[in-house]
């Protein structure tokens, strides 16, 4: 990024990723594959505990990342592309009075800005759908955690055949690029992970939405409709946004699922 581009002007798209994540900034909202539900699981997966120090990637608009510092009692570091992301989590964790256990940072999941053996574990989630080079960030993330400590993720899934055109539809739509689980698998394996643990669910968006209610209030959800209802009014971003999700191959949907992959440092 061009040091004298005003933030305010900087988009996805600069990065590689969907414009869909501009409105998510600027509605202070994002999500993930599985819900909290996923992240408690991965969470338990990593044997993750107080005063342990976690590096959460791809932290988006921070709520995930501020429930698990209030959930697990843990410091967590959230690292994310875009600086209007960034913005939105410190605003969220400024409301939820979390400042003292989150931190987040700009950063390139491919490029950590952290010395080796740093953190206890690692969480990744819905994020490296969209990664150009897997294999890059994989060794980033084994580099910075512990000998010892865990690599997480939480990631879109193929679990069976997707239509023909399926697939290239899926990236052309939304930027994700689905893999099979033994692919997220031997991402984990071949960057030296070891006791890599797995585990594959379908995709049940009732059952995420209503989690999200666990640590999102009627309040909460009423200033992010607030603040889609303005975005849609001011920014045709958002306008094709949603244009583009109406778009979707709602028949690749039911061969969808998200997976838990999890390995240790050794």
């Amino acid at each position: 990024m061009n040091k004298t581009q005003d933030v305010s002007q900087v988009k996805a798209r600069d990065f590689g990723l969907p414009d869909y994540f501009d409105m998510q900034a600027a509605i202070r909202h994002t999500k993930h594959v599985g819900g909290w539900e996923s992240t408690k699981e991965i969470a338990a997966m990593c044997q993750l505990g107080p005063d342990q120090e976690l590096l959460y990637v791809g932290s988006g608009s921070g709520v995930a990342a501020i429930q698990i510092a209030q959930t697990y009692g843990c410091k967590v570091i959230g690292v994310d592309l875009l600086e209007t992301m960034v913005a939105a989590a410190e605003q969220w964790a400024e409301e939820r009075g979390a400042t003292d256990r989150v931190e987040f940072r700009v950063a390139d999941a491919q490029t950590l800005p952290f010395p080796d053996d740093r953190f206890d574990v690692l969480l990744c989630e819905s994020v490296n759908v969209f990664i150009p080079d897997l294999q890059k960030a994989a060794r980033e993330y084994v580099r910075v955690v512990k000998p010892g400590g865990y690599v997480g993720l939480n990631e879109s899934v193929w679990h069976s055949d997707p239509p023909e055109m399926g697939e290239k539809l899926m990236y052309e739509l939304t930027g994700q690029r689905l893999r099979r689980p033994k692919e997220w698998i031997e991402m984990l394996r071949s960057a030296g992970l070891v006791e890599i643990q797995d585990r594959t669910y379908p995709v049940q968006m009732k059952a995420e939405m209503r989690s999200q209610f666990s640590f999102l209030s009627t309040q909460d959800y009423l200033g992010i409709l607030g603040r889609t209802i303005k975005s849609m009014f001011k920014d045709p971003g958002t306008r094709q946004t949603f244009r583009t999700a109406f778009r979707e191959p709602r028949s690749a949907i039911d061969h969808m699922g998200y997976g838990l992959y999890v390995g240790k440092i050794p």
